[in-house]
Protein backbone atom coordinates (compact mmCIF):
# COMPACT_ATOMS: atom_id res chain seq x y z
CA UNK A 1 0.00 0.00 0.00
CA UNK A 2 2.84 2.33 0.85
CA UNK A 3 4.54 1.40 -2.42
CA UNK A 4 1.39 2.25 -4.42
CA UNK A 5 1.04 5.65 -2.70
CA UNK A 6 4.68 6.49 -3.44
CA UNK A 7 4.25 5.56 -7.09
CA UNK A 8 1.07 7.63 -7.36
CA UNK A 9 2.75 10.66 -5.77
CA UNK A 10 5.70 10.31 -8.14
CA UNK A 11 3.44 10.17 -11.20
CA UNK A 12 1.41 13.13 -9.96
CA UNK A 13 4.55 15.18 -9.39
CA UNK A 14 5.93 14.33 -12.83
CA UNK A 15 2.66 15.30 -14.50
CA UNK A 16 2.60 18.62 -12.65
CA UNK A 17 6.17 19.35 -13.74
CA UNK A 18 5.27 18.66 -17.38
CA UNK A 19 2.28 21.01 -17.15
CA UNK A 20 4.42 23.79 -15.64
CA UNK A 21 7.04 23.46 -18.40
CA UNK A 22 4.32 23.44 -21.08
CA UNK A 23 2.66 26.57 -19.70
CA UNK A 24 5.98 28.38 -19.48
CA UNK A 25 6.68 27.58 -23.13
CA UNK A 26 3.23 28.79 -24.18
CA UNK A 27 3.79 32.12 -22.43
CA UNK A 28 7.16 32.78 -24.03
CA UNK A 29 6.99 35.87 -26.31
CA UNK A 30 6.89 35.10 -30.01
CA UNK A 31 9.49 36.43 -32.42
CA UNK A 32 8.56 39.43 -34.56
CA UNK A 33 6.29 38.62 -37.49
CA UNK A 34 5.96 40.39 -40.81
CA UNK A 35 3.03 42.82 -40.56
CA UNK A 36 2.46 43.00 -44.31
CA UNK A 37 2.39 40.50 -47.13
CA UNK A 38 3.14 41.85 -50.60
CA UNK A 39 0.36 41.28 -53.05
CA UNK A 40 -2.39 43.32 -51.48
CA UNK A 41 -3.60 41.00 -48.71
CA UNK A 42 -2.34 41.24 -45.18
CA UNK A 43 -2.83 39.01 -42.15
CA UNK A 44 -1.21 40.50 -39.09
CA UNK A 45 -1.07 38.37 -35.93
CA UNK A 46 -1.71 40.12 -32.64
CA UNK A 47 1.58 40.90 -30.89
CA UNK A 48 2.26 38.66 -27.92
CA UNK A 49 1.37 40.13 -24.59
CA UNK A 50 -1.24 42.54 -25.98
CA UNK A 51 -4.96 42.20 -25.54
CA UNK A 52 -7.54 43.01 -28.18
CA UNK A 53 -8.35 46.26 -26.37
CA UNK A 54 -4.73 47.43 -26.60
CA UNK A 55 -4.34 46.70 -30.30
CA UNK A 56 -5.66 49.16 -32.89
CA UNK A 57 -6.21 47.83 -36.41
CA UNK A 58 -6.56 49.90 -39.60
CA UNK A 59 -7.53 48.70 -43.08
CA UNK A 60 -6.34 50.87 -45.99
CA UNK A 61 -7.36 50.53 -49.65
CA UNK A 62 -5.23 51.97 -52.45
CA UNK A 63 -5.06 51.58 -56.21
CA UNK A 64 -1.45 52.14 -57.22
CA UNK A 65 1.40 50.62 -59.21
CA UNK A 66 3.00 47.52 -57.74
CA UNK A 67 6.38 49.13 -57.02
CA UNK A 68 4.66 52.10 -55.38
CA UNK A 69 2.60 49.66 -53.31
CA UNK A 70 5.76 47.86 -52.19
CA UNK A 71 7.16 51.19 -51.00
CA UNK A 72 3.96 51.87 -49.07
CA UNK A 73 4.22 48.44 -47.45
CA UNK A 74 7.75 49.21 -46.31
CA UNK A 75 6.75 52.64 -44.98
CA UNK A 76 3.83 51.05 -43.14
CA UNK A 77 6.15 48.44 -41.63
CA UNK A 78 8.34 51.23 -40.28
CA UNK A 79 5.24 52.92 -38.92
CA UNK A 80 4.17 49.77 -37.07
CA UNK A 81 7.63 49.29 -35.61
CA UNK A 82 7.38 52.80 -34.17
CA UNK A 83 3.77 52.20 -33.05
CA UNK A 84 3.61 48.55 -31.90
CA UNK A 85 0.01 48.85 -30.70
CA UNK A 86 -1.22 49.67 -34.24
CA UNK A 87 -1.47 47.20 -37.11
CA UNK A 88 -2.22 48.30 -40.67
CA UNK A 89 -3.61 46.10 -43.43
CA UNK A 90 -2.98 47.39 -46.97
CA UNK A 91 -5.09 46.33 -49.94
CA UNK A 92 -4.14 47.19 -53.52
CA UNK A 93 -7.20 47.20 -55.78
CA UNK A 94 -7.19 47.23 -59.58
CA UNK A 95 -7.75 50.78 -60.93
CA UNK A 96 -10.67 49.50 -63.02
CA UNK A 97 -12.43 48.25 -59.88
CA UNK A 98 -11.46 50.88 -57.31
CA UNK A 99 -14.36 53.34 -57.67
CA UNK A 100 -17.14 50.73 -57.75
CA UNK A 101 -15.52 48.71 -54.97
CA UNK A 102 -15.16 51.66 -52.60
CA UNK A 103 -18.67 52.92 -53.32
CA UNK A 104 -20.25 49.50 -52.84
CA UNK A 105 -18.41 48.96 -49.54
CA UNK A 106 -19.40 52.42 -48.32
CA UNK A 107 -23.05 51.78 -49.15
CA UNK A 108 -22.95 48.59 -47.08
CA UNK A 109 -20.98 50.20 -44.26
CA UNK A 110 -18.13 47.74 -44.71
CA UNK A 111 -14.69 47.78 -46.26
CA UNK A 112 -11.59 49.82 -45.44
CA UNK A 113 -11.19 52.52 -42.83
CA UNK A 114 -9.02 54.66 -45.12
CA UNK A 115 -8.66 54.91 -48.89
CA UNK A 116 -6.42 56.75 -51.31
CA UNK A 117 -8.78 58.09 -53.96
CA UNK A 118 -8.99 60.42 -56.94
CA UNK A 119 -9.77 63.98 -55.83
CA UNK A 120 -12.69 64.02 -58.25
CA UNK A 121 -14.49 61.33 -56.25
CA UNK A 122 -14.26 62.97 -52.84
CA UNK A 123 -17.24 65.34 -53.04
CA UNK A 124 -19.61 62.61 -54.19
CA UNK A 125 -18.60 60.34 -51.31
CA UNK A 126 -18.88 63.25 -48.86
CA UNK A 127 -22.36 64.28 -50.05
CA UNK A 128 -23.55 60.68 -49.74
CA UNK A 129 -22.40 60.62 -46.11
CA UNK A 130 -19.67 58.05 -46.66
CA UNK A 131 -16.75 60.10 -45.29
CA UNK A 132 -15.61 61.71 -42.06
CA UNK A 133 -14.43 65.34 -42.20
CA UNK A 134 -10.68 65.78 -41.70
CA UNK A 135 -10.60 69.44 -40.71
CA UNK A 136 -8.44 68.78 -37.66
CA UNK A 137 -5.71 67.30 -39.86
CA UNK A 138 -5.90 69.69 -42.80
CA UNK A 139 -6.11 72.81 -40.63
CA UNK A 140 -2.82 72.05 -38.90
CA UNK A 141 -0.92 73.24 -42.01
CA UNK A 142 -3.24 75.80 -43.67
CA UNK A 143 -0.50 77.67 -45.54
CA UNK A 144 1.39 74.64 -46.84
CA UNK A 145 -1.22 72.87 -48.98
CA UNK A 146 -1.45 73.64 -52.70
CA UNK A 147 -4.81 75.28 -53.36
CA UNK A 148 -5.54 73.42 -56.59
CA UNK A 149 -5.19 70.06 -54.81
CA UNK A 150 -6.97 71.08 -51.61
CA UNK A 151 -10.02 72.92 -52.98
CA UNK A 152 -11.64 69.85 -54.63
CA UNK A 153 -11.81 68.30 -51.15
CA UNK A 154 -13.98 71.07 -49.72
CA UNK A 155 -17.72 70.66 -49.46
CA UNK A 156 -20.13 72.45 -47.15
CA UNK A 157 -17.14 74.25 -45.56
CA UNK A 158 -15.52 71.01 -44.40
CA UNK A 159 -12.40 69.24 -45.66
CA UNK A 160 -13.14 65.63 -46.58
CA UNK A 161 -9.68 64.47 -47.59
CA UNK A 162 -5.98 64.91 -46.90
CA UNK A 163 -4.01 65.67 -50.11
CA UNK A 164 -1.17 63.30 -50.94
CA UNK A 165 0.14 63.99 -54.45
CA UNK A 166 -0.69 64.64 -58.10
CA UNK A 167 0.23 63.25 -61.51
CA UNK A 168 -1.14 65.81 -64.00
CA UNK A 169 -1.94 65.04 -67.61
CA UNK A 170 0.09 67.18 -70.02
CA UNK A 171 0.17 67.70 -73.77
CA UNK A 172 3.55 66.84 -75.29
CA UNK A 173 4.70 68.21 -78.66
CA UNK A 174 7.34 67.21 -81.18
CA UNK A 175 10.12 69.78 -80.91
CA UNK A 176 11.59 68.85 -84.34
CA UNK A 177 8.23 69.57 -86.01
CA UNK A 178 7.69 72.77 -84.02
CA UNK A 179 11.19 73.96 -84.95
CA UNK A 180 10.43 73.28 -88.59
CA UNK A 181 6.94 74.81 -88.73
CA UNK A 182 6.58 77.43 -85.96
CA UNK A 183 10.11 78.37 -84.96
CA UNK A 184 9.78 76.14 -81.89
CA UNK A 185 6.62 77.79 -80.53
CA UNK A 186 3.90 75.61 -78.95
CA UNK A 187 0.42 76.66 -80.21
CA UNK A 188 -1.14 78.76 -77.46
CA UNK A 189 -4.71 78.93 -78.76
CA UNK A 190 -7.06 77.18 -81.16
CA UNK A 191 -6.35 79.57 -84.02
CA UNK A 192 -2.61 78.86 -83.91
CA UNK A 193 -3.36 75.12 -83.65
CA UNK A 194 -5.52 75.30 -86.78
CA UNK A 195 -2.71 77.09 -88.66
CA UNK A 196 -0.18 74.50 -87.49
CA UNK A 197 -2.47 71.60 -88.49
CA UNK A 198 -2.72 73.05 -92.00
CA UNK A 199 1.08 73.33 -92.22
CA UNK A 200 1.57 69.74 -91.07
CA UNK A 201 -0.97 68.55 -93.63
CA UNK A 202 0.77 70.47 -96.39
CA UNK A 203 4.23 69.10 -95.52
CA UNK A 204 3.21 65.50 -94.78
CA UNK A 205 -0.46 64.63 -94.32
CA UNK A 206 0.50 61.18 -92.98
CA UNK A 207 1.97 62.75 -89.83
CA UNK A 208 -0.91 62.85 -87.29
CA UNK A 209 -1.42 66.13 -85.48
CA UNK A 210 -2.43 64.11 -82.39
CA UNK A 211 -2.72 60.47 -81.33
CA UNK A 212 -5.29 59.34 -78.75
CA UNK A 213 -5.05 55.99 -76.98
CA UNK A 214 -8.37 54.08 -77.31
CA UNK A 215 -8.01 52.83 -73.72
CA UNK A 216 -7.49 56.32 -72.25
CA UNK A 217 -10.83 58.12 -72.41
CA UNK A 218 -9.53 61.35 -70.85
CA UNK A 219 -6.81 62.10 -73.41
CA UNK A 220 -9.01 63.92 -75.93
CA UNK A 221 -10.54 66.03 -73.15
CA UNK A 222 -7.11 66.97 -71.78
CA UNK A 223 -5.85 67.87 -75.25
CA UNK A 224 -8.89 70.07 -75.95
CA UNK A 225 -8.48 71.85 -72.60
CA UNK A 226 -4.90 72.81 -73.44
CA UNK A 227 -6.36 75.52 -75.71
CA UNK A 228 -8.19 78.37 -73.91
CA UNK A 229 -11.96 78.20 -74.17
CA UNK A 230 -15.09 79.34 -72.36
CA UNK A 231 -16.02 75.66 -72.24
CA UNK A 232 -13.80 73.36 -70.21
CA UNK A 233 -14.22 69.70 -71.03
CA UNK A 234 -12.93 68.78 -67.55
CA UNK A 235 -16.32 69.66 -66.09
CA UNK A 236 -17.88 66.96 -68.31
CA UNK A 237 -20.95 68.95 -69.30
CA UNK A 238 -22.74 68.75 -72.67
CA UNK A 239 -20.66 70.25 -75.47
CA UNK A 240 -21.84 73.65 -76.67
CA UNK A 241 -21.11 75.60 -79.85
CA UNK A 242 -17.39 76.27 -79.42
CA UNK A 243 -16.41 72.69 -78.61
CA UNK A 244 -18.69 71.36 -81.33
CA UNK A 245 -17.00 73.62 -83.89
CA UNK A 246 -13.55 72.49 -82.79
CA UNK A 247 -14.48 68.82 -83.02
CA UNK A 248 -15.98 69.42 -86.46
CA UNK A 249 -12.70 71.01 -87.56
CA UNK A 250 -10.75 67.96 -86.34
CA UNK A 251 -13.17 65.61 -88.10
CA UNK A 252 -13.46 67.42 -91.44
CA UNK A 253 -10.34 69.56 -91.74
CA UNK A 254 -12.29 72.39 -93.36
CA UNK A 255 -9.92 72.57 -96.31
CA UNK A 256 -6.82 71.26 -94.52
CA UNK A 257 -5.57 67.72 -95.09
CA UNK A 258 -4.33 66.56 -91.69
CA UNK A 259 -4.77 63.39 -89.66
CA UNK A 260 -6.07 62.64 -86.16
CA UNK A 261 -5.63 59.04 -85.07
CA UNK A 262 -7.09 56.88 -82.33
CA UNK A 263 -4.53 54.14 -81.82
CA UNK A 264 -2.42 52.47 -79.16
CA UNK A 265 0.25 51.49 -81.66
CA UNK A 266 3.87 52.54 -81.29
CA UNK A 267 5.84 54.44 -78.68
CA UNK A 268 4.34 57.94 -78.69
CA UNK A 269 7.40 59.56 -77.13
CA UNK A 270 9.64 57.96 -79.74
CA UNK A 271 7.40 59.12 -82.59
CA UNK A 272 7.24 62.65 -81.18
CA UNK A 273 11.02 62.84 -80.87
CA UNK A 274 11.42 61.56 -84.44
CA UNK A 275 8.95 64.08 -85.90
CA UNK A 276 6.49 61.33 -86.86
CA UNK A 277 3.73 62.68 -84.60
CA UNK A 278 2.91 66.29 -83.70
CA UNK A 279 1.32 65.91 -80.25
CA UNK A 280 0.06 63.45 -77.64
CA UNK A 281 -1.13 63.33 -74.04
CA UNK A 282 0.69 61.61 -71.19
CA UNK A 283 1.01 61.78 -67.40
CA UNK A 284 3.73 64.05 -66.06
CA UNK A 285 5.43 61.12 -64.31
CA UNK A 286 5.72 59.20 -67.61
CA UNK A 287 7.24 62.25 -69.29
CA UNK A 288 9.79 62.60 -66.50
CA UNK A 289 10.67 58.91 -66.73
CA UNK A 290 12.07 59.48 -70.23
CA UNK A 291 15.77 60.01 -70.75
CA UNK A 292 17.08 63.57 -70.78
CA UNK A 293 18.01 63.17 -74.44
CA UNK A 294 14.46 62.13 -75.32
CA UNK A 295 12.89 64.93 -73.26
CA UNK A 296 15.10 67.50 -74.97
CA UNK A 297 13.22 66.72 -78.19
CA UNK A 298 9.81 67.32 -76.64
CA UNK A 299 7.91 70.46 -75.67
CA UNK A 300 5.10 70.62 -73.11
CA UNK A 301 1.87 72.56 -72.69
CA UNK A 302 -0.25 72.55 -69.55
CA UNK A 303 -4.05 72.27 -69.66
CA UNK A 304 -4.49 74.18 -66.35
CA UNK A 305 -6.48 71.31 -64.98
CA UNK A 306 -6.59 67.53 -65.08
CA UNK A 307 -4.16 67.53 -62.16
CA UNK A 308 -4.61 63.87 -61.25
CA UNK A 309 -4.69 64.72 -57.55
CA UNK A 310 -5.03 61.94 -54.97
CA UNK A 311 -6.02 62.22 -51.32
CA UNK A 312 -6.52 60.02 -48.30
CA UNK A 313 -10.08 59.83 -46.98
CA UNK A 314 -11.56 58.21 -43.86
CA UNK A 315 -14.88 56.40 -44.13
CA UNK A 316 -17.73 57.19 -41.77
CA UNK A 317 -18.25 53.47 -41.07
CA UNK A 318 -14.69 53.17 -39.74
CA UNK A 319 -14.42 51.89 -36.19
CA UNK A 320 -10.67 52.48 -36.04
CA UNK A 321 -9.62 54.81 -33.27
CA UNK A 322 -9.02 58.39 -34.35
CA UNK A 323 -5.58 58.41 -32.72
CA UNK A 324 -4.33 55.50 -34.84
CA UNK A 325 -5.83 56.92 -38.05
CA UNK A 326 -4.32 60.35 -37.41
CA UNK A 327 -0.84 58.95 -36.74
CA UNK A 328 -0.84 56.87 -39.92
CA UNK A 329 -2.18 59.68 -42.12
CA UNK A 330 0.37 62.16 -40.79
CA UNK A 331 3.19 59.82 -41.72
CA UNK A 332 1.92 58.62 -45.11
CA UNK A 333 0.88 62.10 -46.30
CA UNK A 334 3.78 63.82 -44.56
CA UNK A 335 6.66 65.62 -46.20
CA UNK A 336 9.13 62.71 -45.97
CA UNK A 337 6.88 60.28 -47.84
CA UNK A 338 5.87 62.92 -50.39
CA UNK A 339 9.51 63.78 -51.03
CA UNK A 340 10.36 60.09 -51.51
CA UNK A 341 7.46 59.63 -53.96
CA UNK A 342 8.63 62.62 -55.96
CA UNK A 343 12.24 61.49 -56.13
CA UNK A 344 11.35 57.95 -57.16
CA UNK A 345 8.20 58.37 -59.27
CA UNK A 346 8.01 62.13 -59.96
CA UNK A 347 4.59 62.26 -58.28
CA UNK A 348 4.10 65.93 -57.46
CA UNK A 349 3.77 66.76 -53.74
CA UNK A 350 0.74 68.50 -52.24
CA UNK A 351 2.95 70.55 -49.89
CA UNK A 352 4.41 73.88 -51.05
CA UNK A 353 7.74 73.66 -49.15
CA UNK A 354 8.77 70.70 -51.33
CA UNK A 355 8.86 72.83 -54.50
CA UNK A 356 11.71 74.78 -56.06
CA UNK A 357 11.44 78.55 -55.71
CA UNK A 358 12.81 79.41 -59.14
CA UNK A 359 12.32 78.52 -62.78
CA UNK A 360 14.25 75.46 -63.95
CA UNK A 361 15.74 74.52 -67.30
CA UNK A 362 14.96 71.21 -68.96
CA UNK A 363 18.29 69.95 -67.62
CA UNK A 364 17.15 70.71 -64.05
CA UNK A 365 13.61 69.41 -64.31
CA UNK A 366 13.40 65.77 -63.30
CA UNK A 367 16.89 65.84 -61.74
CA UNK A 368 16.45 68.38 -58.96
CA UNK A 369 15.27 67.02 -55.61
CA UNK A 370 12.82 69.90 -55.33
CA UNK A 371 9.58 69.58 -57.29
CA UNK A 372 9.32 71.74 -60.39
CA UNK A 373 8.55 75.44 -59.94
CA UNK A 374 6.14 75.50 -62.89
CA UNK A 375 3.86 73.13 -60.97
CA UNK A 376 4.02 75.24 -57.82
CA UNK A 377 2.27 77.96 -59.81
CA UNK A 378 -0.10 75.61 -61.63
CA UNK A 379 -1.21 73.49 -58.68
CA UNK A 380 -1.55 76.38 -56.24
CA UNK A 381 -4.08 78.16 -58.45
CA UNK A 382 -7.59 77.60 -57.12
CA UNK A 383 -10.01 77.04 -59.98
CA UNK A 384 -13.33 78.86 -59.96
CA UNK A 385 -14.89 75.63 -61.23
CA UNK A 386 -14.10 72.37 -59.47
CA UNK A 387 -15.73 68.98 -60.06
CA UNK A 388 -19.18 68.73 -58.46
CA UNK A 389 -20.53 65.64 -56.63
CA UNK A 390 -21.92 64.17 -59.87
CA UNK A 391 -18.59 64.41 -61.71
CA UNK A 392 -17.56 60.74 -61.24
CA UNK A 393 -20.89 59.59 -62.67
CA UNK A 394 -20.44 61.79 -65.75
CA UNK A 395 -16.87 60.54 -66.15
CA UNK A 396 -18.11 56.94 -66.18
CA UNK A 397 -20.68 58.00 -68.78
CA UNK A 398 -17.98 59.66 -70.91
CA UNK A 399 -15.92 56.46 -70.79
CA UNK A 400 -18.90 54.47 -72.07
CA UNK A 401 -19.41 56.90 -74.96
CA UNK A 402 -15.69 56.85 -75.78
CA UNK A 403 -15.50 53.05 -75.73
CA UNK A 404 -18.63 52.66 -77.88
CA UNK A 405 -17.05 54.89 -80.53
CA UNK A 406 -14.23 52.39 -81.02
CA UNK A 407 -16.45 50.54 -83.49
CA UNK A 408 -16.99 53.58 -85.70
CA UNK A 409 -14.68 54.99 -88.39
CA UNK A 410 -16.51 58.31 -88.03
CA UNK A 411 -15.87 58.58 -84.31
CA UNK A 412 -14.76 62.23 -84.35
CA UNK A 413 -17.79 63.34 -86.35
CA UNK A 414 -20.14 61.43 -84.04
CA UNK A 415 -18.51 62.26 -80.71
CA UNK A 416 -20.29 65.50 -79.77
CA UNK A 417 -23.74 64.20 -80.71
CA UNK A 418 -23.31 60.92 -78.84
CA UNK A 419 -21.97 62.68 -75.75
CA UNK A 420 -24.79 65.21 -75.66
CA UNK A 421 -27.40 62.49 -76.30
CA UNK A 422 -26.13 60.65 -73.21
CA UNK A 423 -27.64 63.42 -71.04
CA UNK A 424 -31.17 62.86 -72.36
Amino acid sequence: MVHRKSTLLLLTGSLAAVIVVFLSLVNLPNGSSSPSTKGGETVTPMPAGQSGDDLQHIIVSVSIRENEFDDMLEATSRFMEANPNITVELRNVSPDLAYDSLKSDAQLGTGPDIALMDNGWVKEFAVLGYLKPLDSLVATMPGEWLGGLLEPLNWNNYWWGMPKDADPQVVVWSRPLLNQLTGGVVPSDWSSLADLAAKVGAVNSEVPIVQFDPSEARELLVWMDSFPSKERTELLQPFESELKERLTFLAEGQGSAFTVIRSSGGDKAEKLAAGELLSAVMPWSDLQALTLERRSKLATSYPNGWFGGRSFVVFSHSRAKDEAVTLWLKQMAGSDEQQAAYERYRLLPSLKPLYATREQTIFDIGMNQMADFVWLKQLDATSSQTPDPQWPIRLANWKRVWNDLSRSDEWLAELAERWNDSFT
